[in-house]
């Protein structure tokens, strides 16, 4: 259970370390009014930059969550015995 907790408190600050600088970025792009390919820049950092992040996070929880159970299953079954 605390393994599980840590990975997912790991993940949470993965997630905020990465895409929580973003609006800090976005506020400090010029103006799309006066720069008009600034909205395509947050639209393409948005699309294919963080995406990408999110999956790479969430996929490395998925494993490490499924291994942690696999592993609590094996000790639980053990100590039946």
């Amino acid at each position: 259970m605390r393994r599980q907790l840590r990975l997912g408190v790991l993940a949470f600050g993965m997630l905020v370390a990465v895409i929580g600088p973003l609006p800090l970025v976005f506020a400090a792009l010029p103006d799309p009014a006066v720069r008009p390919g600034g909205a395509l820049l947050v639209w393409a950092v948005l699309g294919v930059g963080a995406y990408p992040v999110l999956v790479v996070i969430g996929r490395w929880y998925v494993v490490r969550a499924e291994r942690a159970e696999r592993d609590a299953v094996e000790r639980d079954e053990g100590a039946r015995r």
